[in-house]
Protein backbone atom coordinates (compact mmCIF):
# COMPACT_ATOMS: atom_id res chain seq x y z
CA UNK A 1 0.00 0.00 0.00
CA UNK A 2 1.51 3.41 -0.78
CA UNK A 3 1.76 6.00 1.36
CA UNK A 4 0.65 9.56 0.46
CA UNK A 5 2.96 12.06 0.39
CA UNK A 6 1.31 14.03 3.11
CA UNK A 7 2.33 11.68 5.50
CA UNK A 8 5.40 11.07 4.19
CA UNK A 9 6.66 14.47 5.04
CA UNK A 10 5.15 14.64 8.57
CA UNK A 11 7.22 11.78 9.47
CA UNK A 12 10.12 13.76 7.77
CA UNK A 13 9.52 16.68 9.66
CA UNK A 14 9.78 14.66 13.07
CA UNK A 15 12.90 13.15 12.17
CA UNK A 16 17.02 13.55 13.36
CA UNK A 17 18.68 14.07 10.69
CA UNK A 18 20.16 10.66 10.62
CA UNK A 19 16.85 8.85 10.86
CA UNK A 20 15.97 10.98 7.94
CA UNK A 21 19.04 10.53 5.99
CA UNK A 22 18.49 6.81 6.31
CA UNK A 23 14.60 7.62 5.35
CA UNK A 24 15.59 9.01 2.25
CA UNK A 25 18.35 6.39 1.33
CA UNK A 26 15.16 3.57 0.94
CA UNK A 27 13.85 4.94 -2.25
CA UNK A 28 15.25 7.57 -4.94
CA UNK A 29 11.44 8.77 -5.54
CA UNK A 30 11.16 9.11 -1.66
CA UNK A 31 14.36 11.10 -1.66
CA UNK A 32 13.47 13.88 -4.04
CA UNK A 33 10.45 14.34 -2.67
CA UNK A 34 11.81 15.04 0.87
CA UNK A 35 14.98 17.10 -0.78
CA UNK A 36 12.21 19.41 -3.12
CA UNK A 37 10.48 19.98 0.49
CA UNK A 38 13.88 21.07 2.37
CA UNK A 39 12.42 24.42 2.96
CA UNK A 40 9.26 23.46 4.65
CA UNK A 41 10.62 20.92 6.87
CA UNK A 42 13.90 22.37 7.79
CA UNK A 43 11.33 25.20 9.14
CA UNK A 44 9.52 22.87 11.03
CA UNK A 45 12.09 21.45 12.33
CA UNK A 46 13.95 24.55 13.79
CA UNK A 47 11.17 25.97 15.03
CA UNK A 48 11.14 22.35 17.37
CA UNK A 49 14.12 23.77 19.33
CA UNK A 50 14.32 25.74 22.19
CA UNK A 51 15.25 28.98 20.73
CA UNK A 52 14.83 28.74 17.00
CA UNK A 53 17.57 30.58 15.33
CA UNK A 54 16.81 34.22 13.82
CA UNK A 55 18.18 34.09 10.86
CA UNK A 56 21.78 32.79 9.58
CA UNK A 57 24.09 30.36 12.17
CA UNK A 58 27.30 29.55 12.61
CA UNK A 59 28.73 26.01 12.16
CA UNK A 60 30.28 24.63 15.15
CA UNK A 61 31.29 21.06 14.10
CA UNK A 62 35.46 22.18 13.55
CA UNK A 63 37.77 24.98 13.99
CA UNK A 64 36.25 26.68 11.36
CA UNK A 65 32.63 28.32 11.70
CA UNK A 66 30.62 28.74 8.63
CA UNK A 67 27.57 30.74 7.87
CA UNK A 68 24.83 28.89 7.42
CA UNK A 69 21.26 29.71 6.00
CA UNK A 70 17.74 29.23 7.28
CA UNK A 71 15.53 27.03 5.81
CA UNK A 72 17.86 24.27 4.90
CA UNK A 73 18.93 20.66 6.09
CA UNK A 74 22.69 21.94 7.06
CA UNK A 75 21.30 24.47 9.43
CA UNK A 76 18.89 21.61 11.47
CA UNK A 77 21.95 19.29 11.63
CA UNK A 78 24.01 22.40 13.34
CA UNK A 79 20.92 22.97 15.73
CA UNK A 80 20.99 19.24 16.43
CA UNK A 81 24.86 18.99 17.41
CA UNK A 82 23.69 22.03 19.80
CA UNK A 83 21.44 20.40 21.18
CA UNK A 84 23.19 17.04 22.06
CA UNK A 85 27.09 19.32 23.28
CA UNK A 86 24.29 21.36 25.69
CA UNK A 87 22.72 18.38 26.62
CA UNK A 88 26.18 16.99 27.44
CA UNK A 89 27.55 19.92 29.48
CA UNK A 90 24.48 19.84 31.68
CA UNK A 91 24.91 16.10 32.09
CA UNK A 92 28.34 16.77 33.74
CA UNK A 93 27.85 20.17 35.19
CA UNK A 94 28.54 19.12 38.41
CA UNK A 95 31.76 17.62 37.32
CA UNK A 96 32.57 20.31 35.28
CA UNK A 97 31.93 23.30 37.83
CA UNK A 98 31.62 23.84 41.34
CA UNK A 99 27.89 23.92 42.06
CA UNK A 100 26.88 23.73 46.03
CA UNK A 101 29.04 27.14 46.41
CA UNK A 102 30.03 28.23 43.37
CA UNK A 103 32.71 31.44 43.74
CA UNK A 104 31.27 34.70 42.96
CA UNK A 105 27.31 33.49 43.27
CA UNK A 106 25.31 32.66 46.10
CA UNK A 107 25.40 29.15 47.33
CA UNK A 108 22.67 27.09 46.23
CA UNK A 109 20.85 24.32 48.31
CA UNK A 110 20.06 20.81 47.03
CA UNK A 111 17.12 21.22 45.34
CA UNK A 112 18.41 24.86 43.29
CA UNK A 113 21.26 22.63 42.27
CA UNK A 114 18.42 20.13 40.67
CA UNK A 115 17.08 23.22 38.97
CA UNK A 116 20.05 24.38 37.99
CA UNK A 117 20.26 22.13 34.49
CA UNK A 118 17.27 24.34 33.04
CA UNK A 119 18.78 27.46 33.58
CA UNK A 120 22.15 26.47 32.06
CA UNK A 121 20.38 24.73 29.22
CA UNK A 122 18.68 28.29 28.29
CA UNK A 123 22.10 30.43 29.05
CA UNK A 124 23.48 28.15 26.38
CA UNK A 125 21.23 28.34 23.70
CA UNK A 126 21.02 32.18 24.30
CA UNK A 127 25.09 32.70 24.00
CA UNK A 128 24.33 30.95 20.56
CA UNK A 129 22.04 33.37 19.97
CA UNK A 130 24.11 35.97 20.57
CA UNK A 131 27.31 34.44 18.64
CA UNK A 132 25.03 34.14 15.85
CA UNK A 133 24.39 37.39 15.61
CA UNK A 134 27.48 37.87 13.12
CA UNK A 135 26.61 35.51 10.54
CA UNK A 136 24.19 37.92 9.54
CA UNK A 137 24.59 41.28 8.02
CA UNK A 138 26.19 43.94 7.94
CA UNK A 139 28.99 41.29 9.18
CA UNK A 140 31.78 40.52 6.48
CA UNK A 141 31.60 36.72 6.10
CA UNK A 142 35.24 35.52 6.92
CA UNK A 143 37.54 33.75 4.80
CA UNK A 144 38.69 30.49 5.63
CA UNK A 145 42.21 31.01 6.20
CA UNK A 146 41.13 33.58 8.91
CA UNK A 147 40.12 30.66 11.06
CA UNK A 148 43.20 28.72 10.37
CA UNK A 149 45.31 31.82 11.19
CA UNK A 150 43.86 30.65 15.20
CA UNK A 151 46.11 27.90 15.23
CA UNK A 152 48.86 29.95 13.82
CA UNK A 153 48.53 31.88 17.21
CA UNK A 154 48.11 35.04 14.49
CA UNK A 155 45.38 36.68 17.23
CA UNK A 156 47.86 36.79 19.79
CA UNK A 157 50.08 39.46 17.98
CA UNK A 158 49.57 43.00 19.02
CA UNK A 159 48.97 43.86 15.44
CA UNK A 160 45.95 41.42 15.08
CA UNK A 161 44.15 43.70 17.33
CA UNK A 162 45.55 47.33 16.09
CA UNK A 163 45.30 49.14 13.08
CA UNK A 164 48.71 48.29 11.36
CA UNK A 165 47.49 45.48 9.58
CA UNK A 166 43.72 46.28 9.25
CA UNK A 167 42.64 43.17 7.01
CA UNK A 168 43.31 40.99 9.80
CA UNK A 169 41.52 42.86 12.14
CA UNK A 170 38.44 43.11 9.91
CA UNK A 171 38.35 39.26 9.17
CA UNK A 172 39.35 38.37 12.76
CA UNK A 173 36.79 35.92 13.92
CA UNK A 174 37.29 36.09 17.81
CA UNK A 175 36.79 39.65 17.92
CA UNK A 176 33.49 40.32 15.49
CA UNK A 177 33.70 44.12 16.09
CA UNK A 178 31.16 44.14 13.37
CA UNK A 179 28.40 42.19 15.34
CA UNK A 180 29.60 43.91 18.85
CA UNK A 181 26.80 46.76 18.78
CA UNK A 182 23.82 44.22 17.57
CA UNK A 183 25.19 42.32 20.12
CA UNK A 184 24.78 44.43 23.46
CA UNK A 185 21.67 45.61 21.60
CA UNK A 186 20.31 41.92 22.20
CA UNK A 187 21.78 41.54 25.52
CA UNK A 188 20.00 44.69 26.89
CA UNK A 189 16.43 43.60 25.39
CA UNK A 190 16.79 40.13 27.67
CA UNK A 191 14.50 39.82 30.85
CA UNK A 192 15.97 39.59 34.21
CA UNK A 193 15.62 35.82 34.51
CA UNK A 194 17.75 35.56 30.80
CA UNK A 195 19.90 37.79 32.24
CA UNK A 196 20.32 36.40 35.44
CA UNK A 197 20.63 33.31 33.77
CA UNK A 198 23.87 33.96 31.53
CA UNK A 199 25.30 35.45 34.49
CA UNK A 200 25.23 32.20 36.25
CA UNK A 201 26.51 30.84 33.46
CA UNK A 202 29.46 32.83 32.83
CA UNK A 203 30.52 33.10 36.56
CA UNK A 204 30.34 29.58 36.98
CA UNK A 205 32.91 28.85 34.14
CA UNK A 206 34.75 32.00 34.57
CA UNK A 207 35.81 31.45 38.27
CA UNK A 208 36.21 27.47 37.66
CA UNK A 209 38.82 28.37 34.55
CA UNK A 210 41.14 29.69 36.76
CA UNK A 211 40.90 26.67 39.34
CA UNK A 212 41.89 28.55 42.81
CA UNK A 213 40.01 31.01 44.66
CA UNK A 214 43.28 32.65 45.12
CA UNK A 215 42.69 35.76 42.55
CA UNK A 216 45.89 37.43 41.03
CA UNK A 217 45.80 39.82 38.21
CA UNK A 218 46.51 37.13 35.86
CA UNK A 219 43.74 34.74 36.43
CA UNK A 220 41.36 37.86 36.66
CA UNK A 221 42.30 38.49 33.43
CA UNK A 222 41.56 34.70 32.44
CA UNK A 223 38.20 34.21 34.10
CA UNK A 224 37.13 37.55 32.58
CA UNK A 225 38.28 36.66 29.02
CA UNK A 226 37.06 33.39 29.16
CA UNK A 227 33.75 34.57 30.36
CA UNK A 228 34.02 37.15 26.83
CA UNK A 229 34.62 34.20 24.99
CA UNK A 230 31.71 32.51 26.24
CA UNK A 231 29.50 35.38 25.29
CA UNK A 232 30.53 35.71 21.92
CA UNK A 233 30.95 32.47 20.71
CA UNK A 234 28.30 30.21 22.12
CA UNK A 235 28.20 26.07 22.45
CA UNK A 236 31.28 26.11 19.86
CA UNK A 237 33.33 27.71 22.28
CA UNK A 238 32.26 25.83 26.11
CA UNK A 239 31.83 22.24 24.34
CA UNK A 240 35.71 23.11 22.99
CA UNK A 241 37.21 24.44 26.33
CA UNK A 242 34.92 21.91 28.60
CA UNK A 243 34.39 18.98 26.87
CA UNK A 244 36.14 19.00 23.29
CA UNK A 245 38.66 16.46 22.21
CA UNK A 246 42.29 17.56 22.07
CA UNK A 247 42.07 19.82 18.73
CA UNK A 248 39.48 21.84 20.43
CA UNK A 249 40.49 22.05 23.81
CA UNK A 250 43.63 23.41 21.83
CA UNK A 251 41.54 25.74 19.67
CA UNK A 252 39.74 27.18 23.19
CA UNK A 253 43.41 27.99 24.54
CA UNK A 254 44.20 29.84 21.60
CA UNK A 255 41.25 32.03 21.89
CA UNK A 256 41.54 32.65 25.54
CA UNK A 257 45.78 33.51 24.47
CA UNK A 258 43.96 35.74 21.40
CA UNK A 259 41.98 37.80 24.26
CA UNK A 260 44.61 38.26 26.65
CA UNK A 261 46.01 40.20 23.95
CA UNK A 262 42.86 41.93 22.95
CA UNK A 263 42.52 42.98 26.75
CA UNK A 264 46.46 44.14 26.85
CA UNK A 265 45.63 46.70 23.69
CA UNK A 266 42.39 47.78 25.00
CA UNK A 267 44.22 48.61 28.56
CA UNK A 268 47.16 50.37 26.56
CA UNK A 269 44.46 52.07 24.65
CA UNK A 270 45.93 50.84 20.94
CA UNK A 271 42.66 48.76 20.56
CA UNK A 272 39.21 50.91 20.26
CA UNK A 273 36.31 48.81 19.87
CA UNK A 274 32.61 48.81 21.85
CA UNK A 275 32.43 47.76 25.43
CA UNK A 276 32.55 43.83 26.07
CA UNK A 277 29.71 41.60 26.25
CA UNK A 278 30.67 40.40 29.92
CA UNK A 279 30.44 44.40 31.49
CA UNK A 280 27.71 44.99 29.11
CA UNK A 281 25.92 41.69 30.91
CA UNK A 282 27.11 43.10 34.37
CA UNK A 283 25.65 46.59 33.40
CA UNK A 284 22.66 45.15 32.65
CA UNK A 285 22.07 43.19 35.40
CA UNK A 286 22.64 45.93 37.80
CA UNK A 287 20.43 48.27 36.02
CA UNK A 288 17.31 45.25 36.35
CA UNK A 289 18.02 44.63 39.99
CA UNK A 290 18.25 48.25 41.05
CA UNK A 291 19.69 49.58 45.10
CA UNK A 292 21.28 52.21 46.53
CA UNK A 293 24.57 51.31 47.83
CA UNK A 294 27.00 48.54 45.61
CA UNK A 295 26.16 46.43 48.53
CA UNK A 296 22.42 46.62 48.18
CA UNK A 297 22.79 46.33 44.07
CA UNK A 298 25.32 42.85 44.72
CA UNK A 299 22.52 41.69 47.61
CA UNK A 300 20.16 42.27 44.58
CA UNK A 301 22.06 39.87 42.16
CA UNK A 302 21.87 36.83 44.49
CA UNK A 303 18.06 38.08 45.32
CA UNK A 304 17.49 37.31 41.56
CA UNK A 305 20.17 34.21 40.68
CA UNK A 306 17.90 32.43 43.62
CA UNK A 307 14.66 33.23 42.53
CA UNK A 308 15.75 32.12 39.35
CA UNK A 309 16.97 28.96 40.98
CA UNK A 310 13.61 28.77 43.19
CA UNK A 311 14.46 30.31 46.75
CA UNK A 312 13.51 27.78 49.50
CA UNK A 313 13.21 29.96 52.23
Amino acid sequence: MKMPNEILLTLAEHMDTATRLCFMASNKKLYNLINSYEHSISESRAASFPLPPLGNILSSSTHERHVLRPYTFKIVRELELREHRIARLVKYWPQLVSCECPYGLPALTVSQQARLGSVIRRALNQCDRIADIAANEPCVLIPPRYYDYIFDEMYSLPEAMGSTDEELSKFNPLTRIDARLRQIEYIRSLSLEDIAGLFTLVNMIGYQSISSKTITPEKFASKVITEECILRHGTWFVWSDLLGDIDMIVLASYIVEAGKTELRGWEAGTFNAPPGLKMTLSKRFRELVGGETTVQVAINMDTAISKLLGDDE
